[in-house]
């Protein structure tokens, strides 16, 4: 009778911790990469893993806002800087669920992470394939992947996943590195939310993304840029920054403010 009486006092103690607790998506600062986490309470969901070398540092990370279980990662595509800390974070997480978008690679691509991470992903039984049209669900949050349909070539930005994240009322449309061609393509096929509030810029903010027309379409209240401090390539472009400027969206850089906690607004 004890033991009855002291379940029924704490079952419902833990159960209103995970009900209160709310789902929050952070753009987390690895350096020269990308990682999100979309977090309810200890549970998590991580899109793009970083690269291998921020791995101790993007663990601390979720051990500092109090993740224990990664439930999945989902990498927009296999460059090192998003996919290469897929390695370190199996290891940590052996029961995850990984999801790629599974393009073929091209025969003559260089960086030999992406082609470690391709071969490691042929063999995980956790593996398994998204395109445009599926989602997961994680307690409210929907990740809803508008991007790609198809494969057309050997480009892997412009296969990029694109993800929207939909909490209540807010969707945080988070680009990958998926190019202009591929956000016209969005356009043409009208899969895009109506309004979103929050855009995590595609291709760190680089000039052949991120476009006027389309930001005129998806008139975000704020734009995320993962970046590093004095990225070699000269990210972001300061054309993609004057774009942004123009239409006096609010823009916040990894580089410049680290971990940023994406706004969550109550429908007014």
């Amino acid at each position: 009778m004890i033991k009855l009486l002291l379940f029924l006092f704490l079952f419902p103690v833990c159960c209103l911790a995970q009900l209160e607790a709310q789902t929050r998506i952070i753009v987390l600062d690895v350096k020269e990469g990308q990682s999100v986490l979309v977090q309810h309470a200890s549970d998590g969901w991580l899109i793009d893993a970083g690269h291998l070398g921020q791995s101790v540092n993007l663990l601390n990370k979720l051990r500092q806002y109090g993740v224990s279980n990664i439930q999945g990662i989902i990498l927009t595509h296999l460059h090192p800087d998003h996919a290469s800390g897929y390695f370190r974070l199996k290891e940590a997480f052996p029961s995850a669920r990984i999801f790629s978008n599974c393009h073929p690679l091209p025969e003559d691509l260089k960086p030999d992470a992406s082609r470690w991470v391709a071969e490691a992903l042929k063999i995980d039984q956790q593996h398994q394939c998204l395109s445009a049209g599926e989602h997961i669900d994680f307690y409210d949050a929907r990740m809803m992947v508008l991007w790609p349909y198809k494969f057309i070539n050997n480009n892997l930005n412009h296969h990029s996943l694109v993800i929207n994240i939909a909490i209540d009322n807010n969707n945080t449309l988070l680009m990958g590195d998926a190019d202009r061609l591929a956000e016209q393509a969005l356009l043409s096929k009208k899969t895009l939310p109506i309004k979103i509030s929050t855009l995590i810029v595609g291709h760190h903010g680089a000039n052949d993304a991120t476009s006027t027309k389309f930001l005129k379409h998806v008139k975000p209240d704020l734009a995320i840029i993962s970046i590093n401090k004095d990225n070699i390539r000269g990210y972001p472009s300061r054309l993609t920054i004057k774009r942004l400027n123009s239409l006096g969206i609010e823009i916040q850089q990894t580089a410049i403010h680290n971990d940023i906690k994406v706004p969550l607004r109550a429908e007014k």
